[in-house]
This record gives structure tokens, C-alpha cells and sequence, in this order.
């Protein structure tokens, strides 16, 4: 189960996606999450008419703007943990298709409900060379304190890519390797492959 409170973050996680092109490549974490935020708000916007009458037409913008600007590897390796040493080629390939798709179309559905907040993206501070770095991002919440999220970057020959994400201090990879771990050790890596599968086709329909 994800908790409640990654639903709420679920815009600035979800705008971290987008696909790399050769300018973004130079900008710095904060840069490339702030421009990328912009065009993807910019979307909504513009096709907002659309999106109400037919809700699914938000995986087709996630699809343009935002995949895959998450290393949906590394990720993948992080929450299967040992599991993944142990998985087959095949198993791996499968597990990062299945865990992708789940990202986006969990965090596309739930972008629909965005309601304009407030979104600031501050400063990084990077040490020359450096190739890790933590990107800060504040959520205004209408009375309420503003919700604050770390991005975990690090910097790869095509740019920048989001490995975790944390919120109030829990990190999403730790939640997922620790609910997964779970279901494998009872039903085993195949189970879990076949359940997210299962899944994401119900989330197209």
C-alpha cells in the first residue's frame, strides 16, 4: 500500500518523468524539475476541456512529456533489493515494465485532481563534479503547512535522473521494497510481475 500522503505529492513526482532531450541534459536537477513542471502544467491546461470528457487522455500527455526521466533501473534494483540478484533476465525486464507502467498511470490518474497549488522548487547546491544531488520542492496546501518532498538525482551521460523520492522522511523506494518483499516471499517474483500487470490493464480501461 502507498501511503496517503504520496497521493498529495503526486504532481511533482509525477512532472520528474519526462523524457530527456539533448538541452535538458545540460540544465542543472532544480532547472530541469522546475521547466519541466511548468510545460507539463502548461498541458493540463491547454487540454483540460478534453481531460474532463475523457479521462484517459492523460496517459497520452504523460506519455509526451514525462516518461522516462525516472532510472526506472536502479529503482527497480533498489526495491527488489536481493530479490533482484536472484531474478532471471527475463524476471528483471519484466518487473521494470510492470513497475514503470504502475508509476505512471497511479500518478497519472491522481494528476488529474491537481487544483492549482503552489509548487516551489528550491535552489540545489551542488559542489563542482558532484554527480548525487537532492533537490528540495515545497507543495502549498491551503491551511495547512506546505508539504515537502526530496528528489534524489544523479547525473547520468543523458542527464539528470530521479532514483527516490521521500516525503516526511519515508522514501518511496523503502514503502514499495518493503510491501513487495512481502507478497514475493509468500507468492514469489512471478506472482508479483503478473498481479502489476493485472493491474495496470485494469488502470487503461
Amino acid at each position: 500500500m502507498i501511503p496517503q500522503r504520496f497521493y498529495i505529492l503526486v504532481l511533482p513526482l509525477l512532472l520528474l518523468l519526462g523524457s530527456v532531450s539533448p538541452a535538458q541534459a545540460a540544465q542543472a536537477p532544480d532547472v530541469l524539475i522546475k521547466n519541466t513542471t511548468e510545460e507539463m502544467l502548461t498541458a493540463l491546461d491547454k487540454h483540460s476541456k478534453e481531460l474532463k470528457k475523457d479521462p484517459t487522455l492523460i496517459y497520452g500527455l504523460v506519455s509526451d512529456i514525462v516518461l522516462p526521466h525516472f532510472d526506472f533501473i536502479r529503482m527497480s534494483r533498489s526495491v527488489l533489493a536481493q530479490n533482484w540478484r536472484k531474478a532471471s533476465f527475463k524476471q528483471k525486464l519484466g518487473f521494470v515494465r510492470a513497475f514503470r507502467t504502475l508509476m505512471v498511470r497511479t500518478y497519472a490518474v491522481a494528476l488529474l485532481e491537481y487544483t492549482n497549488q503552489k509548487i516551489h522548487v528550491l535552489p540545489a547546491k551542488l559542489r563542482a563534479g558532484e554527480k548525487n544531488a537532492t533537490v528540495r520542492m515545497e507543495v502549498l496546501q491551503q491551511g495547512k503547512p506546505p508539504a515537502i518532498i526530496n528528489y534524489r538525482l544523479h547525473l547520468k551521460k543523458k542527464g539528470w535522473k530521479v532514483y527516490d523520492v521521500a516525503t516526511d522522511g519515508i522514501s518511496l523506494i523503502t514503502n514499495y521494497r518493503t510491501s513487495f518483499a512481502s507478497e514475493i516471499k509468500q507468492k514469489g517474483l512471478d506472482a508479483l510481475i503478473a498481479r502489476l500487470q493485472k493491474h495496470n490493464e485494469k488502470a487503461d480501461k
